[in-house]
């Protein structure tokens, strides 16, 4: 069973409408459409904004869908100067920057007695990603996915995280889902469409790209599904 998250009802809509044989499933103060794509078991659900809700989200697809692969995709704003709006970035791993315990002497996004900062991506899955996007003609990066409950539209504080984390983007729940996965041992990996910049254009850029990014995100998905084991 492949779990699907996104963040945003169109992103789930567009799924849901692609499945065959799609029932719908309340948990948790969350929607659940459960069916078939290119004849393989899936599960999509909005998990709403932030980490505790992407973190919630992905714990409920392990527990009570039995799901064995999570695919979390939707919008980032590009940090690296070479993303270009409408890009693709597929994670190669996930970091909570917003974790910060330097006061006890750990470094920025090093979560304390774990001694863990980064949630690696599963191979195989950034292979499909990387597969879809190059069928798909979607220009597309494979590195480093920033994660914060903070929407960041600050020239500066994209410069500061790009030279602290050497990310590409930045999103809102990404690297709770990885570490969700990381502690269950399910193979994750983030799909992240550049709305914008992450600048001071932030709000204007994502309203105006923001149904275009979507669609690249789902195609994506829709692309990598039938190649998951």
């Amino acid at each position: 069973m492949i779990g699907i998250i996104a963040a945003m009802d169109s992103e789930v809509q567009d799924i849901k409408s692609a499945m065959e044989d799609g029932i719908k499933i309340h948990h948790g103060g969350m929607t659940f459409y459960k069916g078939k794509l290119k004849n393989k078991e899936v599960v999509a659900v909005k998990s709403g904004i932030g980490k505790v809700n992407a973190a919630m989200c992905a714990q409920i697809l392990i527990d009570i869908f039995k799901v064995t692969t999570i695919i979390h995709v939707g919008v980032a704003g590009a940090i690296h100067p070479e993303l270009e709006i409408g890009d693709i970035v597929i994670s190669a791993e996930s970091c909570q920057y917003d974790m910060d315990a330097s006061a006890f002497g750990h470094p920025r996004g090093e979560i304390p007695n774990m001694d863990i900062t980064f949630f690696k991506a599963d191979p195989t899955l950034i292979k499909l990603a990387t597969a879809a996007a190059t069928k798909l003609n979607i220009s597309f990066r494979i590195g480093r996915v920033l994660t914060a409950d903070l929407g960041v539209n600050s020239n500066e504080l994209k410069q500061e995280l790009r030279k602290e984390f050497d990310g590409l983007c930045v999103e809102m729940e990404g690297a709770a889902v990885g570490q969700v996965a990381m502690l269950n041992q399910i193979p994750y990996v983030v799909i992240r469409s550049i709305s914008d910049k992450a600048d001071s254009n932030m709000t204007e850029d994502y309203q105006n790209n923001l149904t275009a990014s979507i669609k690249h995100g789902v195609d994506m998905v829709l692309n990598m599904v039938q190649g998951v084991a």
